[in-house]
């Protein structure tokens, strides 16, 4: 199901970044999918890829190219981009004050084009406060880089609490029991390796230009992340309409079964550990029916953050 997601992720970026609408051949090349087998297969599995994207509410469009008679596809980004944002007074005042602990400049100019949409006249704060420093959030900058297959260089934290910096060749993004990996040839020990994206401590930037290498045929991200095998359980779980999307997402496939009125999904190999957290995250809009053991764990960490709320 991970796999599924990773792919279906790595497409959406792959068809954001793109300029102009991209052939099968070329998102081949770009994301590294739809490579596995006869080509009739790899189109069958993309087409699949691209019609649940389309069901998720992604503007998957497919456009004729320039040359040749095959087609491109492309998202629209300002279908794709989230709709217009109405705030009262009262929304804008709380967001200008975080706006002022972070101090992010990009930050400043969205909250001062919400302002304008208000129904009131909103003033931005503007004396001096204390600042909050926060970390840069490395995911933008990892995703071009795997898109473009552009070198980066970025401070890391090792497990051990050592910071050094690593320069990599982005392979792909990959999961793992909760956690975020780049995975890719690291110029010092010129070999590949996995880079918790949680222990990056400063801002990953380019060293080098785009196209700089080559993804090795085969390559398989998730072997370099690999673990103790986890035993995987099958999952049942009655969804609410605004968590199925997200169900789906994770591989759910519809029963034909009710549960109080809401649909039974099923879901099959999950980690229970790990894929437990993104149930939780649902809340009631999902109840997980079976197995037992899952069932009795999220319950009482629903009780268990039920009791905090109090």
């Amino acid at each position: 199901m991970a796999a599924k997601v990773e792919r279906l992720v790595n497409l959406t970026v792959a068809l954001l970044e793109a300029r102009q609408p991209m052939t099968l051949a070329e998102i081949r090349r770009r994301t590294r999918y739809y490579t596995q087998g006869d080509p009739e297969s790899s189109r069958r599995m993309f087409e699949r890829d691209k019609d649940d994207l389309r069901r998720l509410g992604v503007p998957v469009e497919t456009r004729e190219v320039a040359f040749g008679d095959d087609l491109g596809y492309v998202i629209d980004r300002g279908a794709y981009e989230l709709a217009d944002v109405d705030l009262t007074a009262e929304e804008v005042a709380a967001l200008s004050l975080a706006v002022q602990l972070t101090g992010t400049e990009g930050a400043h100019l969205a909250l001062a084009k919400l302002a304008a949409r208000a129904p009131d006249p909103a003033e931005l704060a503007t004396s001096p406060t204390t600042r909050v420093s926060l970390a840069p959030d490395p995911v933008d900058a990892v995703a071009d880089a795997v898109v473009s297959r552009t070198p980066l260089s970025f401070p890391y934290r090792t497990a051990g609490g050592e910071t050094a910096r690593r320069t990599v060749d982005p392979y792909a993004v990959v999961q793992r029991r909760g956690a975020w990996y780049l995975v890719g040839r690291d110029h010092d020990r010129d070999a590949v390796r996995a880079f918790r994206l949680d222990r990056f401590v400063g801002r990953a930037r380019d060293a080098g230009p785009p196209a700089a290498y080559v993804v090795p045929d085969g390559f398989d991200p998730a072997a370099h992340v690999s673990g103790p095998e986890v035993a995987r359980v099958d999952v049942e779980v009655a969804v609410r309409p605004a968590a199925r999307w997200t169900v789906e997402l994770h591989g759910g496939v519809d029963t034909g079964r009710t549960r109080d009125g809401q649909p039974v999904l099923r879901l099959r190999g999950l980690d229970p550990v790990r894929d437990r957290s993104w149930l939780l995250g649902l809340g009631d809009d999902v109840e997980v029916l079976a197995p037992p053991e899952l069932r009795d764990a999220v319950m009482t960490a629903l009780r268990e953050l039920a009791g905090q709320e109090a």
